[in-house]
């Protein structure tokens, strides 16, 4: 005689039930706050990584694409989306394409940067713009570049459907590999911007620009969150006094910035009413063109008037690096360590670590961003 589990019917009817029965498990541990059964996702982060290419580093960027996905991407999946200027799009080749596809699976595409945001405006002095050029130095394409980072790159049709955007660059290299996804990170911690380094700009090439950002903001006080965490870009109580008062400068300013060439960054960011009328205000200075208005340092200025502390998280533990500045975990008495700060290693092969006797490694001047108000 056929059991009851025989039928195929009765197969379905006992699965359904159980199905219920885990479903209510569920439910009763969201309305309880106890941990019975681990919250499912219905997807994961809706983000895209993004790397601006020059014709020059397009070799760099396939050995950077090759990185990031050996150390995470090869587990995250997220799509790579590869940009070029659009008079530099003849640049990228079947060869170049094919090349990016196989070292991502199939994940990297390419778009172009538009012409109304990468070139000179019209309006602007062209005699002007070449006398900056030879008395502050800096490329127009490198000038471009900065301009395109501080007010569009968000806006690029390749991007506008991505919630989560990753920006890294071609000189970059992760040490370590990466055992989370940082945006998760990012998203259970209800922040809004992610970084690995703080650094310190010049003024000299952006003589004006801390000037126009206090202008701006005494113009628009009503725009500014109470607790936005001004002290970061300017010196004390003092500094962020003058700043919203409308009458500071550069030695006001304390020069410190969040190098973006690692930047994870929720696109409501730049997308608010405030990023948005701060970046109006600085295009019509023209400073990106009659000076070196870095990007850098303008996002830095526009994270600092509308983030509070706790809406940014600092990366520290990815063994990250750039040509430039490395960002290195050194291996030491069973432990990777730096700059007084150490996590502890799963695996000995999750980071291919410097020798101890080099120099490359540097602060990452994280707590910039976090220390007490003054």
């Amino acid at each position: 005689m056929p059991s009851f589990l025989s039928s195929p019917r009765a197969r379905l009817l006992l699965g359904g039930a159980l199905l219920v029965v885990l479903l209510s498990f569920w439910k009763l541990s969201e309305s309880s706050g106890s941990s019975y059964l681990p919250i499912l996702k219905s997807s994961k982060p809706n983000a895209a990584i993004f790397i601006l290419l020059a014709p020059n580093r397009i070799t760099q960027a396939l050995v950077a694409l090759q990185n990031v996905e050996d150390r995470f991407n090869r587990r995250l999946k997220y799509p790579i989306i590869l940009f070029t200027a659009e008079d530099e799009a003849h640049f990228i080749t079947e060869d170049i394409k094919a090349k990016a596809s196989h070292i991502t699976n199939g994940r990297a595409s390419f778009a172009t940067a538009t012409k109304e945001s990468w070139d000179i405006p019209a309006w602007m002095d062209e005699k002007r713009v070449n006398s900056s050029l030879e008395t502050i130095g800096f490329s127009t394409g490198y000038r471009a570049m900065c301009r395109y980072y501080s007010g569009f790159f968000w806006k690029n049709p390749a991007l506008v459907s991505y919630e989560w955007l990753w920006r890294l660059d071609t000189d970059i290299q992760f040490h370590c590999d990466v055992p989370y996804d940082p945006i998760e990170v990012l998203i259970s911690k209800k922040a809004l911007y992610g970084f690995v380094q703080v650094n310190y700009d010049v003024s000299w090439v952006q003589p004006s620009l801390a000037s126009n950002v206090s202008q701006f903001l005494s113009n628009n006080r009503h725009l500014i969150p109470a607790d936005a965490n001004q002290h970061f870009v300017w010196k004390g109580d003092a500094g962020v006094a003058k700043a919203m008062a409308g009458t500071a400068g550069n030695d006001d300013w304390t020069g410190a910035c969040m190098y973006n060439n690692f930047e994870i960054s929720h696109r409501s960011v730049w997308e608010s009413s405030l990023y948005t009328k701060f970046f109006d205000h600085l295009e019509k200075a023209g400073g990106f063109f009659y000076e070196r208005w870095g990007d850098s340092p303008v996002h830095s200025y526009g994270l600092a008037m509308s983030l509070r502390k706790d809406q940014i998280v600092q990366f520290d533990d990815l063994g990250y690096g750039l040509s430039s500045s490395e960002h290195i975990v050194k291996f030491t008495f069973g432990r990777y360590q730096h700059q007084g700060w150490a996590y502890e290693c799963p695996k000995l092969d999750r980071c291919a670590c410097i020798e101890d006797d080099d120099t490359r490694d540097f602060n990452n001047n994280g707590d910039a961003w976090f220390k007490p108000t003054m």
